[in-house]
């Protein structure tokens, strides 16, 4: 069965991924990270059909408080899945509709499957499951080398971050999203990510809204069948046809 994907960049690590059933909508962000125009397109992007919202973790860059008030308008029919650290500080806003994960969690919600892994800075990365398709979010969950890691430490989240790739691998990814920050030399691992897992679709993330790194992944060999998100405004979409 083929099945079609629209994609539709938001902002900074924050996507919305609409099938013909139903759409998810990835951390989106608040204050600061949010601008103006990334609201405007999200709410011109979503539609009555069910929401689910998941977020990876209560950095700023990543959740938004007011994410109720903000898709309310457009959907009556929508579920929270958020990491145990959001529910920890902001319990009070999210109800009945809410899954909190911790890490390695797995719950099935409707049709769909949810596994939560642990973030090696904050909150959980997750793979979703539905109607046969994968989707990995990375969230926070990145190879975090700076100039002054030091070189025990270095290795150790080198070590995680290729461990969390390994298990990833011996899925069946077709939408694959992973850091590519620019104020890291090594972008986060994002390319690392691509090759290592190749993703059907590979979608970079992380990016504070700077996008002149991302034309680095047009020089990655890979197979004729795998294909790589490069935007370069908010509102940027993709459309991806998906055999299963």
């Amino acid at each position: 069965m083929e099945y079609r994907v629209k994609i539709t960049y938001i902002y900074h690590s924050s996507f919305l991924v609409e099938f013909p059933e139903c759409n998810f909508l990835f951390d989106l962000p608040h204050g600061d990270h949010l601008p103006k125009q990334a609201i405007d397109v999200l709410k011109k992007s979503l539609n009555s059909n069910p929401l689910y919202v998941l977020f990876s973790h209560s950095h700023d860059d990543h959740f938004n408080p007011d994410i109720e008030d903000i898709i309310t308008p457009f959907t009556s029919e929508y579920k929270f899945i958020i990491s145990y650290d959001i529910y920890a500080d902001y319990a009070s806003k999210f109800a009945s509709n809410t899954y909190i994960l911790e890490p390695e969690d797995e719950v099935n919600i409707d049709k769909i499957k949810i596994k939560s892994y642990e973030s090696n800075d904050l909150g959980n990365a997750y793979l979703i499951s539905f109607n046969g398709i994968n989707i990995y979010y990375g969230g926070d969950l990145a190879e975090w080398i700076w100039p002054d890691t030091k070189d025990e430490e270095k290795e150790f989240i080198q070590n995680y971050f290729e461990e969390i790739l390994k298990e990833l691998r011996l899925e069946k990814i077709h939408i694959g999203f992973s850091n590519m920050d620019p104020r890291l030399k090594n972008f986060g691992g994002g390319i690392k990510f691509l090759q290592m897992v190749q993703p059907d679709l590979f979608i970079p993330m992380h990016t504070f809204g700077r996008y002149d790194h991302l034309t680095r992944l047009k020089q990655i060999d890979l197979p004729l069948d795998k294909e790589v998100f490069i935007y370069s405004k908010i509102g940027d979409k993709i459309e991806k046809h998906i055999d299963v």
